[in-house]
């Protein structure tokens, strides 16, 4: 099982601030797409951070028992 989190309007559109998911083998690019189909994520932006690190690619990304994902509002500067 992995750890997910949702942030700001993430949350708002799950209604949930996270669960947990099993991940039992698969690429990190399939659990974030169920995700996203699950909550009807596609018109939102965000961003995603595995284990407290930002993920430009995620197709090369393999998760493990126990990682944390977290899916993250837009960033503005200031």
């Amino acid at each position: 099982m992995i750890q997910v989190k949702y942030f700001g309007m993430i949350a708002e559109a799950t209604s949930k601030e996270g669960e947990e998911v099993s991940v039992s083998g698969k690429p990190f690019s399939e659990v974030l797409s169920e995700i996203s189909s699950k909550y009807n994520l596609g018109d939102l932006s965000y961003q995603v951070a595995v284990n407290k690190k930002l993920v430009s690619n995620p197709a090369d990304l393999q998760l493990n028992e126990g990682d944390e994902i977290a899916f993250l509002p837009p960033f503005s500067g200031g």
